[in-house]
């Protein structure tokens, strides 16, 4: 090795050459034959893996789409019952208010006759009381007066003198008779 020649001076060795490309050969022929075949294979497998898992990746993918479309039905399904139920339950609050109010007008005006009829009892018993009381004072008064009038000897007389001439009319009118 000169400097002339260059950096390196390559040179063949047949023999060398030969043995190290028949012991490639070797190991080429032994890694087809014995190592090929199970990579081949465990290639295979995992393209199959791949193969099952795409198609269930697919087949997932359909699931969710169609779960993600009975989601939406079942959300629109609840919305409507649920404007349903709302409506009912306005419909069912309206009958219950119109009950009772209705119970409420004949509360009012049994209540209402009740009290009526507690005033017109409350009123006669008064008027009763007032006309007793009226009857009593006038009485009282009456008495009074005739007393003060019976209490004088003239009236006494005239009073006894009437009653005679009644008795007498009387006793005329019925033997006439």
């Amino acid at each position: 090795m000169n400097e002339r020649d260059g950096i390196y001076d390559i040179t063949w060795d047949w023999p060398v050459f030969l043995s190290q490309l028949f012991g490639f050969a070797v190991i080429v022929a032994a890694l087809v034959k014995w190592m090929v075949p199970p990579v081949q294979a465990m290639m295979r497998r995992a393209q199959d893996t791949i193969g099952r898992q795409l198609e269930e990746s697919a087949h997932a993918t359909d699931q969710l789409t169609a779960a993600e479309q009975a989601f939406a039905e079942a959300i629109t399904r609840a919305r409507t019952e649920v404007a349903h139920i709302h409506r009912e339950a306005l419909e069912d609050a309206e009958h219950i208010v119109a009950d009772m109010r209705r119970a409420a007008a004949t509360e009012i005006e049994r209540v209402r006759k009740l009290g009526e009829d507690r005033i017109a009892q409350v009123q006669r018993r008064l008027q009763d009381e007032l006309g007793h009381d009226l009857t009593t004072a006038v009485l009282d008064r009456v008495e009074s007066i005739v007393r003060e009038r019976l209490d004088s000897p003239r009236a006494r007389s005239d009073s006894i003198d009437r009653f005679l001439d009644e008795l007498a009319a009387c006793g005329t009118g019925r033997g006439t008779a």
